[in-house]
C-alpha cells in the first residue's frame, strides 16, 4: 500500500463512483480499478460493493476510510505549513468563499471590502447560498471554504465550529407584547411560522423542535429567502426565527417586532468547512478571523441592547421611562447609539482590523 492508493481509494469513497473518481484524479477507469483491487487483495476483503449506479463502501471500506482521514489531513497540513514558511506574514493568492444570506445581512459587506483593500494581493471571490448548496460547492472544489456549513464526516470536508449566537423571533405583529421583550415561544397562540427548507442549516433544527413539541406552530410556510422572510413578516403576522446578528439593523424598524427568546433556549452554531485535503491558506484564515470578530461585535451589541431593555423595563413608570420613551425605543438608542442609522457598520470595520488569536473561542 502506498500514498497514491490511499488517495485514490478516498476519492472513490467520496465520489461513490469509479468513473467520477478516475476523472477527478486524472486516471482512466481501468487503472483506478486496478489500484482499488490491489488494496482489496492486500486487506483480504472487498472495500466496495459494485452497483449498477456506482459503488457503496463495505464495512471494511468504511473502517479504512476513517483510518485514512487523519493521514490525508496531516499531509495537506504539512504542505500548507511549508508554503507558509516560504513566504511568512504574506497574505496573497485566491480566496473563494461562501456565506449564507443572513451573514451578509449581518453587515459583513464592510468586512469584505476592508479585507480586499488591506490585502490587494488577494483575488477574492464571494458567493451566497444556503447550507446544502455551500457544502456541495466546497466538496466540488468551487469554494475554498464556506461559513454556515456542517458537513457529514464521510463527505471529505473538515468542519470547524467558530461562532455561536442566539435566535430571535421576528414578526410584523406584536405576538409577545412590546418590542425586545423576552418571549416564551410556547405561550404564543396561533403561531404562524415561516421555515427554511432542509437546504438551509436552520431547517432541520427547527423541524426537530416542532416534532418534539418544543415549538408548536398553528401553520407553517416554507420560505427560502432571507429578504423574503423579512418582507413577509413586515407585512403580516407571520413569524420567523433569525440569528440575532442578522437582525440588529432592524431593531428600530417600526414595521417589525423583534423578540429575544426566553423559552425554549435556542442557539445556533456556525461552522467553517473546507476540504480535508486543502487546509486553509493564510489569506483565508485572516478573512475568517475578521469575520468572526465582526460577528462577535454584533453579538455584543445585541446583548447590550437586551440588557438595556431589561433595565429600562424595571425602571419604567406607566409604560415609559424618564425620557418619555418606551423601553424598546430607549434600549435601541442607549445600547446602539445609532444602531438604526447603521453606525454598527463602523464598529464592524474597526473590529475587522483586530485579528483574533488562533483557536480563540468567542466568549458568550
Amino acid at each position: 500500500m502506498d500514498l497514491r492508493q490511499i488517495m485514490y481509494f478516498m476519492c472513490a469513497y467520496e465520489e461513490r463512483s469509479i468513473t467520477k473518481a478516475a476523472r477527478k484524479v486524472g486516471l482512466v477507469q481501468p487503472a483506478l480499478s486496478v489500484q482499488i483491487k490491489r488494496l482489496e487483495d492486500e486487506f483480504g476483503g472487498a472495500l466496495f460493493v459494485r452497483q449498477s449506479g456506482g459503488i457503496d463502501p463495505t464495512a471494511l471500506g468504511m473502517s479504512f476510510y476513517k483510518l485514512c482521514q487523519p493521514i490525508r489531513t496531516s499531509i495537506a497540513q504539512a504542505q500548507q505549513s511549508m508554503r507558509d514558511l516560504q513566504q511568512p506574514d504574506q497574505v496573497f493568492g485566491a480566496v473563494r468563499c461562501g456565506f449564507p444570506p443572513s451573514y451578509l445581512k449581518a453587515g459583513l459587506g464592510p468586512v469584505l471590502a476592508d479585507f480586499a483593500q488591506r490585502h490587494p494581493g488577494v483575488d477574492l471571490t464571494v458567493r451566497e447560498s444556503y447550507g446544502g448548496t455551500l457544502r456541495r460547492w466546497v466538496a466540488d472544489g468551487e469554494l475554498d471554504f464556506a461559513f454556515g456549513s456542517s458537513p457529514l464526516l464521510e463527505s471529505g470536508l473538515a468542519d470547524i465550529a467558530v461562532f455561536e449566537e442566539d435566535l430571535a423571533l421576528v414578526s410584523g405583529a406584536p405576538l409577545a407584547g412590546d418590542r425586545l421583550k423576552p418571549c416564551d415561544v410556547g405561550a404564543i397562540t396561533d403561531l404562524k411560522l415561516m421555515l427554511p427548507s432542509s437546504q438551509h442549516l436552520l431547517g432541520p433544527i427547527l423541524r426537530e423542535h416542532i416534532a418534539t413539541g418544543v415549538i408548536r406552530p398553528k401553520r407553517t410556510m416554507v420560505v427560502d429567502s432571507y429578504l423574503g422572510v423579512l418582507e413577509i413578516a413586515r407585512a403580516s403576522d407571520w413569524a420567523a426565527f433569525i440569528p440575532v446578528t442578522g437582525l440588529l439593523e432592524e431593531v428600530s424598524n417600526p414595521d417589525l417586532f423583534i423578540y429575544p427568546i426566553a423559552r425554549p433556549f435556542l442557539t445556533f452554531r456556525w461552522h467553517v468547512s473546507h476540504q480535508q485535503s486543502k487546509p486553509l491558506t493564510a489569506a483565508a484564515r485572516v478573512l475568517i478571523d475578521a469575520t468572526i470578530t465582526a460577528l462577535t461585535t454584533k453579538r455584543v451589541a445585541w446583548d447590550k441592547l437586551c440588557r438595556q431593555y431589561a433595565a429600562d423595563t424595571r425602571n419604567k413608570s406607566h409604560g415609559k421611562n424618564h425620557n418619555g420613551k418606551t423601553p424598546a425605543a430607549a434600549a435601541a438608542k442607549s445600547a446602539g447609539k445609532g444602531v438604526a442609522k447603521g453606525v454598527v457598520s463602523g464598529a464592524i470595520r474597526r473590529a475587522a482590523k483586530r485579528k483574533l488569536p488562533a483557536r480563540q473561542r468567542p466568549r458568550r
